[in-house]
């Protein structure tokens, strides 16, 4: 692992889920946002690395020498240290691995083999090697954010016609997924990737998967703008009457779950936890003690171990 090798401003494979809406880790207009701040020289810090990246790193020689073996690779490459950029398309990718083939493969789940597209792929000539280290339960084909359209991305870039996505379940099991380049998912990748540019020239922002996407895709305020006449908007009204209803709505249900709540721990008392029947089930109301250790003083002043009662109850089904 060599670190990043792509710039910042344009599509890059590994994001490239994030690109076609596919990431549960981030979204099309957070992606947006950071290139249209690199390209205007402003890149974004690079974030901190946590424990699973870090092993994630350190077990990638591991996972890509064990895929050569397996797949009876040649000419293997692991430490690649240049990106590959896309001939015609603004994009690039960074490789884990790259390697010659031998065999024509089928779907083999008995020794690790998996071909999720169906039939056989050809592995004879050079293909892309990528590694991933998760602890999901293994699949039968990995999630469209933990390779598949990564590697199309990659195929794209070096011109590969086949590639493998190398995937390390829980540190104990290692499946090897097959791919051809397909023809359909790059298709839809490059018109991602000219719509993409064109949002990036134009400041036009995806539509909002959130409330929260809507703060990264606004954020701010122009200053001294008159208030904006909604009326000709459509749904506008119904839009604000359903937020307002849901805000009381939500208070109201707050509010009786606090006096059911309270109802509870005073019938519970010191007790910490209660048996009741309601509808033909049985639970088990709990309301017990958390304790925490003490802590040192750092740039706060130390916490003294403390135990205290349980501010929500729990309640489990028998």
């Amino acid at each position: 692992m060599v670190g990043k090798l792509t710039p910042d401003d344009i599509i890059t494979a590994s994001r490239v889920p994030v690109l076609m809406g596919l990431s549960p880790y981030a979204t099309q207009n957070e992606l947006l946002s950071e290139a249209i701040d690199a390209a205007a020289g402003n890149p974004r810090e690079r974030f901190q690395q946590n424990e699973a990246m870090r092993f994630g790193d350190l077990l990638e020689p591991t996972i890509l020498a064990e895929a050569v073996y397996r797949l009876d690779l040649d000419h293997a490459n692991t430490n690649i240290t240049d990106a590959v950029f896309h001939p015609d398309l603004p994009m690039a990718c960074s490789l884990d691995g790259r390697a010659d083939g031998n065999i024509v493969w089928e779907h083999d789940p008995a020794h690790g083999i998996y071909v999720p597209q169906g039939g056989v792929v050809d592995t004879h000539g050079p293909g892309v090697l990528e590694a991933k280290n998760t602890q999901s339960a293994p699949e039968s084909a990995p999630a469209p954010y933990r390779g598949p359209w990564q590697l199309q991305a990659q195929m794209m870039c070096t011109g590969y016609a086949w590639g493998a996505v190398c995937v390390l379940y829980r540190g104990s099991e290692l499946r090897l997924f097959l791919y051809r380049a397909d023809e359909q998912m790059q298709s839809q990748i490059a018109d991602a990737v000219h719509d993409f540019e064109r949002r990036k020239r134009d400041i036009d922002w995806y539509p909002p998967a959130s409330s929260d996407d809507a703060n990264v895709a606004w954020d701010r305020v122009d200053d001294g703008a008159p208030p904006l006449d909604l009326n000709g908007t459509p749904d506008a009204d119904h839009w604000t009457q359903v937020l307002l209803d849901r805000r009381d709505e939500k208070r109201a249900l707050e509010a009786e779950i606090d006096e059911a709540e309270t109802m509870l721990k005073e019938m519970l008392g010191n007790h910490e936890e209660g048996r009741v029947e309601a509808d033909g089930s049985t639970y088990y109301v709990k309301w017990p003690m958390r304790n925490y250790k003490a802590q040192p003083a750092k740039t706060t002043e130390a916490k003294p171990a403390r135990s205290i009662r349980a501010k929500t109850l729990t309640i489990k089904e028998v």
